[in-house]
Formats: structure tokens, C-alpha cells, sequence
């Protein structure tokens, strides 16, 4: 469903009323300016260098450009309604400040190319298109990022994409239930990472973060604080061989702190220090 959006600044300006000058005026404007730029020989030469031509030119511009607005104005071709569809993380004061329109403007005058442009620099935003439909209407049509995981880098996280594109630095508490990435390849991999993963979700679910190890391969954390180091190659197998191990054999509810499955006929367990100590102890696992 569209939204209507309306900015608590927005000020309608008054309509201008025509002022003593008239068409014939600024006709006469360009007349001069034409006889101007005709000069020939030495006058001519030195108008056009000394700028007396160029500054003409602005003045003239400048006036035609005011009377032009105050038509317009005066047309009702002004801005009163703007619709957004797509916006969901984006704020409406976010949309208004990136596009640069205000209500009572001249519609023609806004751009909608620029303003597609400075929505594109909103974190959140990853598509718009921006039409101007006369007289007095603008409609964005927004597609958001999915976010994917957050990306700790340096000592701090981000938001991402499925694109390892950023979202955001801010409010990452309410994503505190994604996977956390680490690695400086990370992002890029995660999509890939998580897609197998999620392929077994109830081990998925014990999933806490991910450590991207020399580009080729992961290690995973899982909630329970047991680190999975997977390989390079067939990543998925070795998860669910693990998947299976888990619900047949209940590892997870062992002492263990590490499970290693990089070999493909063998799956090595490394036990907590405390269980290790017991065991170098008594002789066997207990």
C-alpha cells in the first residue's frame, strides 16, 4: 500500500503576484541582449572580453528563470504529494532529506535522476526510481536489503547484505539474533556460507558466528561454545555428516570443545581442558 508522505517542515510559499514588469520587458531584455552580442569590430571585441555580454547573459537568465518559476507556481504545477512504496527500514524524513523536495515547490524544477541518486546513498536502499507525474505529484518506488548477518571487522560490526553490501553501523541490537562473520573476505562468502548452513536448521539454529580462515574455508561457533572447524572443500558434506552425528550420537552434550572435520574419513573431537584433565587423570573419558 502506498504512503503518503508529508514533511513537518514543508512550508507552502505564497503564490507570487506579477510584478510591474511584463513580457514586453523582458523581450526588451533579450532585444538588447541581441544587439549586444551583433556588435561587430573593436566594440564588439571589447564587450565580449570585457564580460559586459556574459554578465548581461546571467542578468537576463536570472530574471527569466524567476518569471518562468512564478508561471509555474501560478500554473499549480507544485509539489503537494509525494508516495513512497518499498520503504520499510528507510524513515520518511530519510526519503525527504535525500530527495531534496519540499512542499510548494515548482515540480518542474525538481529532478528526479539527482534525487535517485541520493536515495541510492541510503544505506537501506539498494533499487529506486523517482517519477514526477503532473501536476503536483512525485512517486518512489523503493527495494530494500535484506540483512544477513553482521560483520565484525576491526573490533566493531556492521550490518550486511546478501551482497556483503553494508546496511548500517547504527541500532544493531535488534539484529543481535543474525550470525556474526568475522574475516576481511567475510562478507562476500557469507551468502554462500549461510545458505549451506541454513540447509540443516536445527543445527543452524545453534550457529553463533562464523570465522572466515586464510579466504578458503570457515570455522563455526555454535551457541553452545563448541567451534566446528569445516574444510575447503565439501563444506556441506561435512556439516551434515555432523548434523546426523549430533542427533545419533548426542556429541553436543559431551565435553567438547572443538569438533574437527577437515578429514573426510574421520571426525576429531578436542576435548574442554577440564574434561581433558579428568581424563588424563582417571585414564579414560568420563
Amino acid at each position: 500500500m502506498r504512503a503518503l508522505i508529508k514533511s513537518k517542515n514543508s512550508v507552502t510559499p505564497p503564490r507570487r503576484r506579477p510584478g510591474p514588469r511584463s513580457r514586453r520587458w523582458y523581450l526588451g531584455l533579450l532585444l538588447a541582449s541581441a544587439v549586444i552580442m551583433s556588435g561587430a569590430g573593436a566594440g564588439g571585441w571589447y564587450l565580449w572580453h570585457g564580460g559586459i555580454v556574459s554578465k548581461t547573459s546571467a542578468a537576463i537568465a536570472a530574471e527569466l528563470s524567476a518569471w518562468g518559476d512564478a508561471q509555474i507556481v501560478r500554473a499549480g504545477l507544485i509539489v503537494q504529494h509525494v508516495f513512497v512504496t518499498g520503504r520499510g527500514e528507510t524513515s520518511k524524513g530519510q526519503v525527504l532529506a535525500a530527495m531534496g523536495v519540499r512542499s510548494g515547490q515548482s515540480i518542474l524544477a525538481f529532478d528526479p535522476d539527482q534525487a535517485r541518486q541520493r536515495l541510492l546513498q541510503l544505506g537501506w536502499v539498494e533499487t529506486a526510481r523517482v517519477e514526477r507525474r503532473l501536476p503536483d505529484t512525485i512517486v518512489v518506488l523503493l527495494r530494500e536489503r535484506k540483512a544477513l548477518a553482521l560483520w565484525q571487522h576491526k573490533g566493531r560490526q556492521v550490518l550486511i547484505d546478501y551482497g556483503g553490501k553494508v546496511i548500517t553501523r547504527n541500532n544493531l541490537a535488534r539484529f543481535a539474533h543474525l550470525p556474526v562473520v568475522v574475516g576481511k573476505d567475510a562478507p562476500m562468502a557469507a551468502a554462500a556460507l549461510i545458505e549451506m548452513l541454513s540447509q540443516k536448521p536445527v543445527l543452524f539454529a545453534q550457529v553463533q558466528a562464523a570465522v572466515r580462515i586464510g579466504a578458503r574455508r570457515w570455522d563455526v561457533r555454535l551457541k553452545n561454545g563448541i567451534k566446528v572447524h569445516l574444510p575447503a572443500d565439501d563444506a556441506f558434506g561435512a556439516w551434515d555428516r555432523l548434523a546426523k552425528l549430533a542427533a545419533e550420537h548426542r556429541i553436543f552434550e559431551r565435553d567438547v570443545a572443538a569438533i574437527d572435520l577437515r578429514l573426510p574419513d574421520r571426525l576429531v573431537l578436542r576435548l574442554t581442558p577440564e574434561a581433558a584433565a579428568r581424563k588424563n587423570k582417571t585414564g579414560k573419558d568420563t
